[in-house]
């Protein structure tokens, strides 16, 4: 010591007088001196030769020139530098007082008001220093120093400096490199990794350390060896401030926490913005609302975007799986969509309004003619000083979890009212008005005055797409015909809607669907009334418009699932029915074709119109199952059996067209009496018919010829 004294005291010549050495560690040696021409105290300060040994004097000189051009009353500044055989050394005024790592060791947690004011005065200090683009790197306790009420920063731009003077970086140990870039327990992520990039924000993290242990009495990691306190700022998230010192306001705790965030885009971007915090934070409970702008960093904005995008995706997929599995109605998926599109321009606000309060806070004021100060600010930056009392990030989330939430509940309660059948949405099984299994008789449409024939095409169609519902019968043509042979009437009359209220009532049947089309333009406008035909009340009514002939059937097949649902059978078994083109035909023409050939051959007894009529069908589409089993149904009712299995075989070839009843049918009849016979599979084919429809008279009587081949009685 009394050699690097000695050789230090002869290098200052008579321009200073060496006092006593003040003690020291890491990146310097301190002595107490006297500056002769003006009589003052200052410091000097000595790097040790351990770190001397790889720094070149004269770049480290030049680094240092920079630090000694701040000046600021919280910064120490540096007087000059030089060197003392091959040593560098700075000067500094003296400081009296005591450092705060002193006063945590003589005090403990400084008081809250205390406290602020020292980090008021640190900010400050970073804030005219990052400015022009000085960083510290080593902001921690020993470096800042109390006096006089105030607090100063020392060593400003020291470490820069070091490390921009080393010759030896490449093989420096971690103790020296840590002396160099900082110091482990304060020291930002970045810079423990060692990342180049590393900037101001740094000093941001080694201030949210400080901050924590003014508050504390400890810093944010302890009981760790340097390498494991690099890992803790890398990997681990420190305590709540809060935990240790409940008493400290919550946008103070919130900052704090937010400088030791882990990503530099996650911090206060700048000092500036930190002291403005600090500006509206006091001791007691009357804190400003405004440090949750400030506080908000760049790197916000794309964490939010990036989270609303992941929802955007997720939630839709969801509603739609939530659809499809547990049969919420298809408004679900749009209203997903709708609720997520709602949040991104609430996200896109809040990113505005934080970024343009803080440029109006941090910006230099302009003086006004009249003498007074004033920020250049427009309209939207106005708007967005006024909301920004009530905009946060915090609160953007929390109100789009509340608005997801709200959605959910709204269906929550459309299902509840549809479960209970009250109101609109309320199911008519719910409500009492249908039971399950009710049979539903589906009188004539009235066609359009241009196309009559289109009439009886639209009722059989609507009735086959009716008829796939597990909730509700659809009384069938044959038992139509019955009804109507006991009424004394001809089996081929119209069945309108006063001729079906008669029909019904006789019955016992509770519901009629009456309906009519209306042709404009070369569009179809489709209606029906699902009506009691007791009381003609109408429980439910439907419209739809087809754009041409070729939408007809995809219509009709939605007027059907919009009745269903509304009779109360679940929406998953609607939405999983297969459509009405598929289990009759995509051929509007062969469907025409099919119903008069069959209105012939059954109702007319016409045979031979009837016959060209359905080949004319089959010919229109091949794979039309239901016109293949009927022909075959004629033909072998006419003793013509050959031709009559060929065309049921033609038939069970393509039985994925037809309905589950009309399948079903067909696979009765067809290993009944068809080319390959087996009664097991006919009797379980009907059986499975009777279950969907236990009314259909034609499924009965086979199967009772069933078992009497069985002679099950």
């Amino acid at each position: 010591m009394t050699d690097l004294r000695t050789r230090l005291q002869q290098s200052l010549g008579s321009t200073y007088t060496l006092e006593r050495e003040l003690g020291g560690g890491g990146m310097s040696r301190v002595f107490l001196a006297e500056e002769n021409a003006l009589g003052r105290k200052v410091v000097v300060k000595v790097l040790p030769e351990e770190i001397s040994a790889g720094v070149n004097v004269e770049r480290f000189q030049r680094e240092i020139q920079l630090a000694a051009r701040l000046q600021h009353p919280h910064i120490v500044q540096v007087l000059a530098a030089g060197e003392a055989d091959g040593i560098p050394y700075y000067t500094m005024p003296f400081v009296e007082g005591e450092s705060v790592r002193g006063r945590l060791g003589r005090t403990g947690a400084l008081p809250m008001t205390e406290a602020i004011g020292v980090l008021r005065d640190v900010a400050k200090a970073l804030s005219y220093a990052h400015e022009r683009n000085v960083v510290h790197r080593d902001i921690k306790p020993d470096n800042v120093l109390l006096s006089g009420g105030s607090a100063t920063v020392a060593d400003f731009g020291i470490a820069k400096a070091i490390s921009a003077a080393r010759t030896d970086a490449g093989v420096a140990t971690l103790t020296q490199m840590g002396t160099s870039i900082g110091t482990p327990a304060y020291m930002a992520p970045e810079q423990a990794a060692a990342d180049p990039s590393a900037d101001h924000r740094a000093d941001i993290y080694s201030f949210g350390c400080l901050a924590y242990e003014l508050l504390t009495a400890r810093p944010p990691f302890i009981g760790k060896t340097p390498q494991k306190l690099l890992a803790a700022h890398m990997g681990e998230t420190p305590e709540p401030v809060t935990s240790f010192r409940p008493d400290t306001p919550p946008p103070l705790a919130e900052l704090v926490m937010q400088c030791l965030a882990k990503d530099a885009n996650d911090r206060p971007q700048s000092a500036s913005a930190i002291v403005h915090v600090l500006d509206t934070v006091t001791s007691g409970g009357g804190y400003s609302a405004m440090p949750a702008i400030m506080l908000g960093g760049q790197g916000m904005l794309r964490k939010a975007l990036l989270l609303y995008a992941a929802a955007f995706v997720i939630v839709p997929l969801i509603a739609k799986a939530a659809i499809i599995v547990i049969g919420l109605p298809e408004w679900v998926f749009p209203g997903a969509i709708a609720v997520m599109l709602l949040g991104l321009p609430v996200i896109l606000f809040t990113a505005y309004v934080h970024h343009a309060t803080r440029r109006m806070l941090t910006s230099t004021p302009v003086i006004t003619s009249g003498g007074t100060t004033a920020v250049a600010q427009g309209t939207m930056a106005t708007i967005a000083m006024k909301a920004s009392p009530h905009v946060s990030w915090r609160r953007t989330a929390l109100g789009g979890a509340y608005t997801l939430g709200g959605f959910i509940l709204l269906i929550g309660g459309y299902m509840l009212l549809r479960g209970l059948g009250i109101g609109p949405v309320g199911s008519l099984m719910a409500a009492g008005a249908l039971d399950r299994n009710e049979r539903i008789l589906v009188a004539d449409f009235a066609p359009p005055s241009s196309d009559t024939a289109l009439g009886p095409v639209i009722t059989e169609a609507f009735r086959t797409a009716l008829g796939q519902s597990e909730a509700v019968t659809v009384l069938q043509q044959t038992a139509m015909r019955d009804v109507l042979r006991r009424m004394q009437r001809p089996p081929g009359t119209r069945v309108d809607f006063s001729l079906a209220r008669e029909i019904a009532t006789r019955e016992g049947i509770k519901a009629v669907v009456d309906g009519n089309v209306l042709s404009l333009g070369g569009k179809y406008v489709i209606s029906l009334r699902l009506l009691s035909p007791q009381s003609g009340e109408t429980l439910a009514s439907f419209r739809e418009t087809a754009e041409g002939e070729s939408e007809i059937l995809g219509t009709i097949d939605d007027l059907a699932k919009q009745l269903r649902g509304k009779i109360g059978e679940s929406l998953k078994s609607v939405r999983g029915a297969p459509p009405l083109e598929q289990v009759t035909t995509p051929s509007l023409e062969a469907l025409k074709k099919y119903v008069q050939g069959a209105n012939a051959a059954s109702v007319d007894g016409d045979w031979a119109r009837g016959e060209a009529l359905l080949k004319e069908a089959i010919s229109l589409d091949t794979g039309f199952a239901m016109a293949y089993r009927k022909l075959a149904i004629e033909y072998r009712n006419r003793g013509n059996i050959v031709a009559g299995d060929a065309l049921l075989q033609k038939a069970f070839e393509h039985r994925d067209r037809l309905s589950d009843a009309e399948r079903y049918l067909l696979l009765g009849s067809y290993y009944q009496s068809g080319p390959h016979q087996d009664l097991a599979k006919s009797i379980a084919a009907y059986e499975q018919l009777l279950e969907l429809q236990p009314t259909n008279t034609g499924g009965m009587n086979n199967l009772a010829n069933n078992y009497r081949f069985q002679r099950q009685y």
